[in-house]
C-alpha cells in the first residue's frame, strides 16, 4: 500500500485543511498520512489543542494516519521544520507522494528548488544573511539573480515551505514526488473571515477577540473542540521571563539558535511587560517575530544548543489513526526505516534503543508536552506526563 504524505500543523484544523486532504486523495488515489507539529508550533506559539486531540479531528476529516513531527524540528525554520517532516514521511516506507499546499501553484517549485540546492547558491545565500539580510529576503535576491520564471517574489510561508519540501526531497534523493495544490483562502496571514475558507491566523484572533466568525470556517467537530480551548499567555510569558532573568546572554546562547548576538536582545527583553512587547522589542528587519518567538520557546524547553540540530526525524510516533491507518502500521513494522512508537512507556529510552538522536528527540519532546500541559487553562489538562497517559487516538 503507498500512502500520499502532507506535513501540517493543523492549529487549528479548519477547512481548507478538509479540502487539501480531498485534493490529495483526488490526485493520488492513495490514502493521507500526516506528519503534524506537536506542543509547539513553527511560528513559535503553543498549539491551541492538544496534539491527541489535532491528530484525532484531521483523521476525522479525512486523514488516514497522524504522526508526530518532534519538537526538535517544529521550533525551527522553515528548512528544517521542513527537512524534519520529510525525512519523518520518507522513513515510512510507503509515502511516494507529497502533497503541498501554496499561494502560487503555477511557480516552478522544483526548477526553483533545484537552484536552491546548487552549492554556489547556498555559499551566496550565506553571504546574504551575514550581511543582515532575512532568510526570505535572500532568497527573493537569489531567485530573481539565478531564475527567469519567477514572476513574483515567493513571500508566503506556505510557499517558502514548498520549495523548503522539494529542497529536502532533491538533496536527500527521496523517492517522493511532490505535488502543489491551490489554497483557497486568503492566504496564511490573512486576518479576515468572510466565507467559510479563512487562515487558521485568522481563526485564532477571531477566537481570541470573541469573534463568532471563525465557526463557519471550521468543520462542526472542530467547533466543539475549540469552545474550550486556550492557554495562558500571561503564564507563558512569566515563565519565559523567569528563564530570560535568571540567564545571562551567553547561557541564552547555550540553549537556543541565537546568531548574530540576538541573545543579548533576548537578554534585554526580560524588562519587557508582555510576550508580545518582547517580541516586538527583540524583532527587527533582520530579526523575524517569527524566529523571536521560536528562540523565547527554545530557550524554555531548557536544552543544549545541540538539541536544536537535529538533521532527521529518528522515530515515527503514532498520534491518530482510523481502519486504513491501521492497515497502513501493521505495513510499516516490515517498511519502516525508523522505531515506530505506538505507547510511549515509562522505559522508552529501552524500548527504542539507545540511538542518541531518538534519546534526545524524545527527551525534548516530553518537555514541549509538559510545559504545554502547564500552560493550559483546563485544569484537566494540567497533568504533568501526558505523553506516558495518553495512548494514539483510534477513529471509527
Amino acid at each position: 500500500m503507498q500512502a500520499t504524505g502532507i506535513i501540517a500543523e493543523y492549529n487549528p484544523f479548519h477547512n481548507g485543511h478538509q479540502y487539501h486532504i480531498r485534493q490529495a486523495k483526488r490526485l493520488t488515489q492513495q490514502p493521507v498520512i500526516v506528519a503534524m507539529s506537536g506542543s509547539f508550533m513553527q511560528r513559535g506559539e503553543p498549539a491551541i489543542l492538544s496534539k491527541w486531540q489535532r491528530a484525532a479531528l484531521a483523521v476525522s476529516c479525512g486523514a488516514d494516519l497522524v504522526l508526530e513531527l518532534p519538537c526538535a524540528f517544529t521550533l525551527r525554520s522553515a528548512e528544517f521544520f521542513a527537512q524534519g517532516g520529510v525525512s519523518l514521511l520518507a522513513a515510512s516506507g510507503c509515502v511516494n507522494a507529497l502533497c503541498c499546499g501554496v499561494e502560487s501553484a503555477d511557480c516552478d517549485f522544483p526548477a526553483l528548488a533545484r537552484i536552491a540546492c546548487d552549492a554556489g547558491v547556498q555559499e551566496q545565500l550565506q553571504a546574504l544573511l551575514r550581511q543582515g539580510t532575512s532568510y526570505a529576503s535572500a532568497w527573493e535576491q537569489l531567485f530573481a539573480a539565478h531564475s527567469e520564471k519567477l514572476e513574483k517574489p515567493l513571500s508566503s510561508p506556505n510557499d517558502i515551505l514548498a520549495l523548503s519540501y522539494t529542497q529536502a526531497i532533491l538533496r536527500h534523493g527521496y523517492d517522493i514526488e511532490p505535488l502543489y495544490v491551490q489554497r483557497q483562502d486568503s492566504g496564511y496571514n490573512s486576518k479576515e473571515i468572510s466565507s467559510t475558507l479563512a487562515s487558521a491566523t485568522a481563526i485564532r484572533q477571531a477566537l481570541a477577540t470573541g469573534n463568532a466568525s471563525w465557526q463557519q470556517a471550521v468543520p462542526p467537530a472542530v467547533q466543539d473542540a475549540l469552545l474550550h480551548a486556550g492557554y495562558d499567555e500571561r503564564l507563558l510569558w512569566q515563565l519565559i521571563c523567569y528563564r530570560l532573568r535568571l540567564l545571562s546572554p551567553e547561557e541564552i546562547a547555550a540553549r537556543t539558535e541565537c546568531s548574530e548576538g540576538l541573545e543579548n536582545r533576548l537578554k534585554q527583553a526580560a524588562d519587557c511587560r508582555s510576550l508580545a512587547e518582547a517580541v516586538a522589542a527583540c524583532s527587527s528587519k533582520r530579526y523575524t517575530a517569527s524566529r523571536c518567538r521560536r528562540l523565547l520557546l527554545q530557550l524554555l524547553c531548557d536544552v543544549p544548543r545541540e538539541a536544536w540540530a537535529q538533521q532527521h526525524a529518528a522515530y515515527l510516533r503514532v498520534l491518530a489513526f482510523n481502519d486504513t491507518g491501521r492497515q497502513l502500521l501493521k505495513q510499516m513494522k516490515k517498511t519502516a526505516a525508523l522505531p515506530l512508537i505506538t505507547k510511549l512507556g515509562r522505559g522508552w529510552q529501552y524500548d527504542v534503543g539507545q540511538a542518541e538522536a531518538c534519546h534526545t528527540q524524545l527527551a525534548l519532546e516530553l518537555k514541549a508536552t509538559d510545559i504545554w500541559s502547564l500552560l493550559q487553562k483546563r485544569t484537566e489538562l494540567n497533568r504533568q506526563g501526558n505523553d506516558y497517559y495518553l495512548s494514539p487516538v483510534y477513529v471509527k
